[in-house]
């Protein structure tokens, strides 16, 4: 079983990728871990180095996941939304595409209170709004299945979990 979180910033997709992961008995992988690991810098860093290396980055992350052999769930960074041959990637891959929809106004209170990030400027509503008009459509588009991420997280990964738990 392999999993692909979709989803924004906020969208939980490490809160509910530990829980998904834990029932279906496979590692769950965090993409800001492993872009740290492969990168050899956090994404805040890269954010803070500017021209775009963070998304490169992203980008990088989902050849590799996509690229990878055995079961897994895995966060795929919201940025992949900005890159066709990305999403193309997205929908052929040999994997359960699910996208964690949260409404803006959600996204944007949940990170308010997260840790740095440079890239969301003076007023994070406006780029979180901003950023969901442009990539929402692209994420439910490219996914398998749209689940309602604003649930608690125990419910959002029972559904993923039914989704990709195939019947006898």
């Amino acid at each position: 079983m392999r999993v692909l979180l979709l989803g924004l910033m906020g969208s939980g997709k490490t809160t509910v990728g530990r829980l998904v992961a834990a029932s279906f008995g496979v590692p769950y992988l965090d993409n800001d871990a492993l872009i740290a690991e492969r990168e050899g810098r956090t994404s805040v860093e890269l954010a803070q180095a500017g021209g775009g290396l963070l998304h490169d980055a992203e980008s990088r992350l989902l050849r590799a996941l996509l690229g990878r052999d055995g079961s897994f769930v895995a966060g795929v960074p919201g940025s992949v939304a900005d890159r066709p041959e990305d999403v193309e990637l997205l929908r052929d891959a040999d994997a359960l595409a699910v996208y964690l929809h949260v409404p803006p106004e959600v996204l944007g209170a949940r990170v308010a209170g997260d840790g740095p990030r440079p890239w969301l400027g003076g007023d994070p509503s406006a780029f979180v709004a901003s950023t969901y008009a442009r990539r929402d459509p692209v994420l439910r588009a490219a996914a398998d299945v749209v689940v309602d991420g604003s649930q608690p997280p125990d419910a959002v990964a029972a559904r993923i979990v039914a989704a990709g738990d195939p019947p006898p």
